[in-house]
Order: C-alpha cells, then sequence, then structure tokens
C-alpha cells in the first residue's frame, strides 16, 4: 500500500495500560510530546465536608488510548506507561479509527458526565453539541442519548 506524495502519515490508534493511578499523568506526558491522546473522564457528584463538589476519574481504569503516526513514534520513557496492548502477534494492537471517534463524540455528547443532567434536567445536550447542531456540522439524531433514543422510538445503534 503506497502513500502518495502530498498525504499527511496516518494515524494509527492503539491502547496502552497504564500502572494504578497513572491515566492523566501518563496522557499529559504523551500530550507533551505531541501525541494524540483520548482518555474519557467519568464525572460525578461527591460530599465533600458537607459539601457537593464534581469529582473525576478515567472512566477505563488503567487505560490510555493514543495516536502515532511516523512522525511520532517517540513514547518510550514516560513514566507510569506499564505497556502497549498487543495484538494476536507480537506487534501492537491497532484500534479503529471509527471507534476512537465514536469515543471522542460520546465524550462530546456528555455520555459520561453525570453532573451535566443533574444540574439542569433540561440540558440534555453540552453547548459545543447544541451549536454544531445550530450550526449544521452534526444531525441532530447525534445528540440523542440512549434514554432518549428510546423515547423517541429509535434504535441507539442507529443514531449513534
Amino acid at each position: 500500500m503506497a502513500q502518495a506524495a502530498g498525504e499527511p502519515n496516518p494515524v494509527r490508534w492503539h491502547a496502552g495500560v497504564t500502572n494504578p493511578g497513572c491515566e492523566v499523568m501518563v496522557r499529559d506526558a504523551m500530550a507533551r510530546r505531541g501525541v494524540d491522546t483520548v482518555l474519557p473522564m467519568l464525572r460525578f457528584w461527591r460530599v465533600r465536608n458537607r459539601k457537593r463538589i464534581i469529582a473525576e476519574r478515567p472512566l477505563m481504569a488503567r487505560i490510555v488510548v493514543f495516536g502515532l503516526d511516523r512522525s511520532t513514534q517517540h513514547i518510550a520513557g514516560i513514566y507510569g506507561l506499564e505497556r502497549i496492548v498487543r495484538g494476536a502477534s507480537d506487534r501492537w494492537a491497532v484500534l479503529a479509527q471509527s471507534e476512537v471517534e465514536d469515543l471522542r463524540l460520546r465524550i462530546l455528547r456528555g455520555e459520561f458526565d453525570a453532573t451535566l443532567r443533574q444540574t439542569d434536567p433540561q440540558m440534555e445536550v453540552p453547548p459545543l453539541i447544541r451549536h454544531l447542531v445550530a450550526i449544521g456540522a452534526l444531525p441532530y439524531s447525534a445528540t440523542c442519548t440512549h434514554k432518549a433514543a428510546r423515547n423517541l422510538g429509535l434504535k441507539f445503534k442507529d443514531v449513534a
């Protein structure tokens, strides 16, 4: 498979296993090196000292998803990165581009943010996604959560 002269290097997505509790640190270290990372954070309410605060934790414990092209192959030596997930062979497992894009869209929708729906029940969709729907960059059906799609009689896998 030959690459055309003017095309950029294709990004290949992989998953890295971190030491316990080091997901954010590994994501930040990779970002400083110019590596594109995806780390969905689960936001929820926590009560501390009788005050309600917003807390975050990684959705996938010990996993950081990152994309590499041929110009950013330097992830060796990142503190907290235990190993890269391997496939059936001795090579790194490659994630599908569509799965990573779906994960990013789900993060933008606010599916992992329980604080959005608890503060304002009318606000089902984060402001950025509402803006993208308003300008026509996203179809309205892309903003449906699982519950909203079910209430509309749609199958969620068809909407997502």
